[in-house]
Parts: C-alpha cells; sequence; structure tokens
C-alpha cells in the first residue's frame, strides 16, 4: 500500500509477508473505496473529495483486518509471536491515523456522524463474533450475523456517500441495497471458503448453521466437510446469493435511471475512481493482470469498429452472472468516447483479476476450493 512507505523509513523495516498481506487487505477495503469514489465523484465533481472519503473504508477495513488477524492467528506464531503481534496492531493502528486524517480534512459542513455510527456497529459486531454459537442459532441469526459482519461495511461506503448531500433519500437506498447486498455475498462465499479454518477454531458461520447433521458426530473436520458439501448447503447458500445479486441488479437499474447524468459523466467518475484505486491504492501493476496483448485487444474492439464493439460487449454480458441487455448496453457502449472507455474497461478487467486473486467471488470458486483442499492427496 502506498501510504506505508511515506510512513517508514524504509521497506526493509516491514518484513515481506507482512507487506503483501497489508497490499492484499489494502485492495480488498479498497474496491469499498473506489464504490465510495465513484459516487461521490459524480455528483461533486470534487476529485479530491472523493479520494478523502474513499480512503476512509480502505484505512478501516486494512485496520480491522490487521488487528483481527492478531488475535485469530496469534497461537500460530510460536517464538515470534511478540514481534508479529506488535507489527500487526501497529501498521493496523497507522492505518487508522490515516482515517483520523481524512476525516479532520473532509469538508466542515460534511455530516461524519452517521460514518462514526457506523464504524461503532463494525466494533460491536465483532465483539458480538464470540457470542454467536452455531448450536442453537438459526439460520435468520446466521443471517443476521452475516450482516453485521458484511454488510454494515456496505452501510460505512453509503454513509459516506451521503455526506455529500447530493443524493435523495431513495437514491441512497438503492446504493444501500447495493452496497450491503453486495457485501453480504462476498462474506457468504469467503465464509465457505474459511470453513476448516472456521471449524479449527470453533467459529460458526452461516455454512455450518445451514448443516442439518450433529457436527460432533464426525470424527474429524475433513469428514465434517464432507458432509456439508455433500449436503443441501451449498444449494441453499447458492440460492441466497441468487437472491441477493437479484436485489442489487434491481437497485442499480433503478439508480441508472434516477440519475441525472449522461454516460460521459458517468463514464468520467469511473475514470476517476478507477485511477485513484490502480494509482493510490493497488500494488499490482495493470500490466501483470492485464497482458498488452489483452489490452491492444480490447482497444482494437472497442475503436475499430460498431460490429466489434457490439460482439465485444455481447461477450463480457454473457459471462455476467446476471442478465443484461446486450443490446442496450452495446448501444450504450458505442456512443461514449474511446479513449476513456478503453482504459476504463482494462482497469475494471485490472480489478476484477486483483479481488478474484484476494478471496473468492463466486459460490463456484469456494466450493472447488473446498473440494481440492479435502481431496486425498494421491
Amino acid at each position: 500500500m502506498r501510504w506505508l512507505s511515506d510512513t517508514l523509513p524504509s521497506n526493509e523495516e516491514l518484513p515481506p509477508a507482512l507487506r503483501e498481506t497489508v497490499d492484499a487487505y489494502a485492495e480488498q477495503g479498497g474496491l469499498l473505496g473506489a464504490f465510495t469514489n465513484f459516487f461521490v465523484f459524480l455528483e461533486t465533481d470534487d476529485e479530491a473529495l472523493a479520494e478523502t472519503l474513499a480512503s476512509i473504508p480502505t484505512d478501516l477495513f486494512v485496520t480491522s483486518a490487521l488487528h483481527d488477524d492478531a488475535i485469530d492467528d496469534s497461537d500460530e506464531w510460536d517464538t515470534d509471536r511478540k514481534r508479529r503481534l506488535n507489527e500487526h496492531v501497529s501498521v493496523g493502528d497507522i492505518a487508522f491515523t490515516n482515517v483520523v486524517e481524512a476525516v479532520a480534512d473532509a469538508p466542515e459542513d460534511s455530516d461524519l456522524d452517521p460514518v462514526l455510527e457506523t464504524v461503532r456497529e463494525i466494533g460491536a459486531g465483532q465483539l458480538a463474533e464470540a457470542e454467536f454459537d452455531a448450536a442453537t442459532a438459526t439460520v435468520d441469526d446466521a443471517i443476521a450475523r452475516v450482516e453485521a459482519r458484511g454488510g454494515v461495511w456496505g452501510e460505512l461506503a453509503v454513509a459516506l456517500v451521503a455526506t455529500s448531500g447530493r443524493y435523495s433519500n431513495v437514491q441512497l437506498d438503492h446504493l444501500r441495497t447495493i452496497a450491503t447486498n453486495g457485501l453480504f455475498v462476498l462474506t457468504v462465499i469467503d465464509d465457505l471458503a474459511d470453513l476448516p479454518e472456521d471449524l479449527e477454531n470453533d467459529v460458526a458461520t452461516l455454512p455450518l448453521v445451514c448443516f442439518d447433521g450433529d457436527p460432533d458426530a464426525y470424527r474429524s473436520t475433513d469428514a465434517l466437510i464432507d458432509a456439508v458439501l455433500a449436503s443441501d448447503v451449498p444449494d441453499r447458500l447458492e440460492d441466497l446469493v441468487a437472491q441477493r445479486r437479484a436485489a442489487i441488479d434491481a437497485a442499480a437499474s433503478e439508480l441508472y435511471a434516477s440519475l441525472e447524468h449522461s454516460n460521459e459523466a458517468i463514464l468520467e467518475a469511473a475514470v476517476c475512481a478507477l485511477e485513484w484505486y490502480c494509482e493510490s491504492v493497488c500494488s499490482v501493476p495493470i500490466a501483470e493482470t492485464v497482458s498488452p496483448a489483452e489490452q491492444r485487444e480490447i482497444r482494437d474492439r472497442l475503436t475499430s469498429d460498431e460490429v466489434a464493439t457490439r460482439q465485444y460487449v455481447a461477450e463480457r454480458a454473457a459471462a455476467y452472472p446476471a442478465e443484461i441487455d446486450a443490446d442496450e448496453l452495446s448501444s450504450t457502449v458505442t456512443e461514449l468516447p474511446g479513449r476513456p472507455l478503453v482504459r476504463t474497461v482494462i482497469r475494471i478487467r485490472h480489478l476484477q483479476a486483483i479481488a478474484d486473486g484476494v478471496m473468492h467471488t463466486t459460490i463456484e470458486d469456494a466450493l472447488a476450493a473446498l473440494r481440492a483442499e479435502s481431496a486425498p492427496a494421491s
């Protein structure tokens, strides 16, 4: 993460493994930051404000994740425990200092009380984790727990967007539906992928609560995971995720219809948000995820002629998990200026690759990882 280089006298003072961890957490939190940046810039046309507000969820996520690691992983650090605890907590504190500075830099008329209240909710949700018991919890209890752990981060991003004072309550509701359900889906997928670690650490999450069997009846963690995979749990989680994604798509359509901005203005906001993410947050160069050859192909297909552009858009729409009107999208894309459009598409591809690299983004990916982990060694 770029701010570490400014804070520490030299890169060597931070162990490479910890730097990789911080970068990964920043790249995850930066997705929320990019969301915030896009919608703040869209309504204010203020790049500095968009970047300031975008840094808050990014740095808070880094702080929270590093402090969580200090609690969850410290028993595995053995002789290095004290040093590694100090490193994780100290770097997390540096990230939080950035949050304090960003809040101070926000305009005086910004109402940050809802933002601070959401931060308190995030902390309260983490404190409540130890009290959650899979033996007595219902599926509804587990869903509410996912909302408190994951969806609340979406609330934070929307609270920051709301400080601009430019969105109606209805529009903010649409944004809230998009952000909270998006974080809910990612948390469910992450909990499924992390099932082995959570079982070993006696952490109860939605996949285990959905399981109708008795976890204590299985001789090992691997046996219990095999039973979960063979049960209806994957289907139940897939249905839940599909419902949330449908809500996201509906809210996105209604929000887009309500925005009084040209498609060129929306593209400009995307350029701003993605440039901030790629230049200020992400540690991976674009060329490492989107090769020069792929970049040339994107450029050629989006700028050569309308037929090539429509075909490219149709291919991308078909790969999206929800239904998209490819003809309508193609008509919109063909009217946009080529250069910023190409830059945006390349950076979106980069962002998708980064997201896929630091987290599972589909139930299928999480299940594949679980099955590979539980498969007997040949």
